[in-house]
């Protein structure tokens, strides 16, 4: 047994492409032969998911404990994309301390200091770490500076690092072991351990990630779920290395794994604590990550429904931060609602269903979330544009906004300032942030208030292009502010076509339509008779295209004879084309979502 003096609990956090993951690959090489021969096999071991080795980028948080000068050392790496913060936080609240890392040739981002400031909220220990110096060495200087100036930390204190060749890994560990303390002795006499991720296995039922707060965690004991008030008998324990190894217990201050058995995903909650006393108090868990972005996923084959269903609910456990709901389409049939962090969460999730379990589905536009209080004085939620009641019936219309901040060279504020306005953002202060002495550049902080809608129109792409890649971008809370907003319907031979319907400012309403009916023209492949699409706010009709007819000569097959049988014929064709645009239905193919989604 390992004492809680040699323990050290830590975590990685950077913005994303920062290198964190191939760092920690460096790490668990150096600090045991059998991740060596993992690593013979696979790089990225903590990228558990096929999508993030494709990718290169981290989704979900993954343990590994590993040893080092006589202390178990339990890591864990992190997201560092904006839209999986709350990954982020629930790593901090397993750990004491944290490894900081900056890009050489990227320098500090906003998304850094978001970082920093949540490992200063949980009271862990940062240490600074300055990664990929071999090959930004004319850079080093500068980003020490920067580091210093910016985020105040001592020089002394920084590490230089390479994930690639593994420079300053031995000098990161010693750090972890000298600065991060030890996990705090608790008085508490029950057994208490925090639940902070979980996976499904199919027979081993959920497998809940826990740090272990107060006593032991053994194989074949009783316990409860204190939130769901749910008893099961651990299946079995273990370490992650970072694959689960099975031990008969896990002791106070370890992070390791316990398999409940237990199959139904609503009863094991991320946050909740595992005791060995139903009516014991639980550890303060984490807030349920509130949805920023919902879409509408519907399976592409209205039969692979059942299928959809299934993986929807095994994809929620092991992501927490997902809202799903039952939904409903006329024309694409029966799927979910679902609640996202962000635009990327959404493309992962998709992306995961096909890949993880073989669904193919077809999304909907994606919308934020409006407050709506009606002229009878009550207040609703709307999820979709199609869901919003006519305007006259509403007294107030509220859209979320958020508190953004801007981190830029002040060369590029211009392009910066002109983007801001035309996403209806406005900037409430400019602050010099630091200026290099090294290369002279002057970078500023844009403190601005946007609408969070203005996000999912490309903004972060247009801010990096206006900036050369410079600028970064980081967010906080929403706040909800009075907005006036038309709401835009899109119908497809005169039938309403639901999932695209959307809210916009009157300015902007007839350009995105353009844009809009112009896509599904060019995806909506020509019918036996004509398709007229529209876009219209109320009853008017505010943008227009049509899809002609594809055209066949129904007088092919004749060879000469009177003109008036040529006549018949055409005449007959016409007036089935006109019937067939009554009662025809119109296939919209999977792919103009998509498109409408990309160009949106």
């Amino acid at each position: 047994m390992t004492s809680l003096d040699n323990i050290r609990n830590f975590c990685i956090i950077a913005h994303i492409d920062h290198g964190k993951t191939t760092l920690t690959d460096r790490i668990l090489e150096l600090t045991s032969t059998h991740h060596k021969r993992q690593l013979e096999q696979q790089d990225r071991l903590t990228d558990v998911l096929e999508i993030e080795q494709e990718r290169g980028i981290t989704i979900k948080l993954q343990p590994a404990s590993m040893q080092w000068k006589h202390h178990l050392l339990n890591l864990i790496d992190t997201p560092g994309h904006i839209d999986f913060t709350y990954e982020v936080s629930r790593s901090m609240k397993a750990c004491e301390g944290a490894l900081l890392l900056i890009d050489v040739t990227q320098g500090v981002q906003a998304q850094t200091i978001s970082n920093m400031l949540l490992a200063l909220e949980a009271d862990l220990e940062i240490i600074p770490i300055l990664n990929k110096v071999d090959i930004g060495e004319h850079l080093i200087e500068e980003r020490i500076e920067e580091i210093q100036q910016i985020l105040g930390f001592p020089r002394e204190k920084i590490i230089l690092a390479s994930g690639k060749t593994g420079q300053g890994v031995t000098e990161l560990l010693d750090a972890v072991v000298q600065f991060v303390p030890p996990p705090k002795t608790h008085t508490k006499s029950a057994t208490q351990a925090l639940v902070f991720d979980s996976i499904f296995d199919e027979h081993k039922g959920i497998i809940a990630a826990i740090r272990v707060f107060s006593g032991n965690i053994a194989k074949g004991e009783t316990y409860t779920l204190l939130n769901t008030q749910t008893t099961f008998s651990a299946k079995s324990v273990g370490t992650f290395s970072p694959k689960m190894v099975e031990t008969p217990t896990l002791h106070e201050g370890m992070v390791g794994y316990i398999a409940t058995g237990i199959k139904d995903v609503k009863q094991v909650r991320i946050g909740d604590t595992i005791s060995l006393k139903k009516n014991d108090a639980p550890i303060p868990g984490f807030d349920k990550p509130t949805p920023k972005v919902f879409a509408s996923l519907f399976p592409e084959f209205k039969e692979d429904y059942l299928q959809l269903k299934e993986s929807i609910s095994k994809l929620s456990l092991n992501d927490a931060s997902l809202n799903v709901q039952e939904d409903y389409s006329p024309l694409l049939g029966q799927g979910y609602r679902v609640g996202f962090l962000g635009l990327l969460h959404l493309e992962i999730t998709k992306e995961r269903l096909q890949r993880e379990f073989e669904v193919a589905t077809v999304v909907t536009v994606p919308s934020v979330e409006y407050h709506a209080t009606l002229q009878t004085g009550e207040k609703i939620e709307v999820k979709s544009a199609f869901d919003l009641p006519p305007l006259p019936s509403i007294t107030l219309l509220e859209e979320p906004f958020i508190k953004a901040e801007i981190l830029t060279p002040s060369d590029h504020i211009s392009s910066i300032y002109d983007l801001i306005m035309e996403h209806r953002g406005v900037i409430m202060n400019t602050k010099d942030t630091f200026t290099s002495q090294v290369s002279n550049l002057n970078y500023v902080t844009l403190e601005i208030d946007m609408p969070y809608a203005e996000l999912l129109k490309g903004f972060f792409s247009l801010m990096k292009s206006a900036s050369h890649g410079y600028a970064s971008l980081q967010y906080g809370q929403f706040t909800y502010k009075r907005t006036e907003l038309v709401k835009v319907d899109i119908y497809v031979n005169h039938d309403i076509v639901a999932p695209l319907s959307f809210l916009e400012i009157p300015e902007r309403a007839r350009d995105r339509s353009i844009s809009m009916l112009e896509t599904l023209k060019k995806s909506i492949p020509p019918h036996i008779f004509s398709i007229p699409l529209q876009a219209m706010i109320g009853g008017k009709v505010i943008a227009r295209e049509d899809i002609g007819a594809y055209k066949k000569d129904v007088t092919a097959k004749l060879y000469g004879g009177d003109i008036t049988r040529k006549m018949k014929l055409r005449n007959n064709q016409q007036k089935n084309k006109k019937e067939m645009r009554m009662t025809g239905k119109v296939r919209i193919p999977s792919e103009a979502f998509l498109k409408i989604i990309n160009t949106g």
